[in-house]
């Protein structure tokens, strides 16, 4: 055999051996690639299935505040209907006795007057505040001065 004979035998070897290592290589990044694609890819049907269950709450959520609206408004009718009953009832109490119409007619006292136009105590500032200066609330804890 001859050396060149030889020599290109061992050439065509190793660029056959490069081409080998090259496809391998070639190979494993397709397939880092194709496994990054999948998680990807998993990643975004994840994502998607989060996004259509937020939605179906909300929409449940809508649902919920609607029916809960139309109990309202229901029983906001019952009460007013009620309501304008038991007026219409007192008015005809009214005007059917002269007695119980002088009586109606009457002006309050200015004490409940002003009573009716405080709004409701919910708790010692509220009640504090309704009260008028002039009349000395005790500190808390101390008994009364008699």
């Amino acid at each position: 055999m001859n050396a060149n004979s030889i020599a290109a035998k061992l050439i065509a070897g190793a660029l056959g051996l490069a081409l080998l290592v090259g496809a391998v290589l070639y190979v494993r990044t397709l397939r880092a690639e194709l496994a990054d694609a999948n998680h990807q890819l998993a990643d975004a049907n994840a994502a998607i299935a989060s996004r259509d269950q937020t939605i179906n709450g909300l929409r449940q959520n809508q649902k919920n505040k609607a029916d809960q609206q139309k109990q309202l408004d229901t029983s906001t009718g019952t009460v007013a209907t009620k309501l304008a009953s038991a007026r219409q009832e007192i008015r005809k109490v009214i005007n059917e006795n002269p007695i119980v119409r002088s009586w109606a007619d009457t002006p309050l006292p200015d004490d409940v007057v002003r009573l009716s136009n405080t709004p409701a105590a919910t708790g010692a500032d509220a009640y504090r505040a309704g009260v008028s200066n002039d009349i000395a609330l005790h500190a808390a804890g101390n008994g009364a001065d008699d």
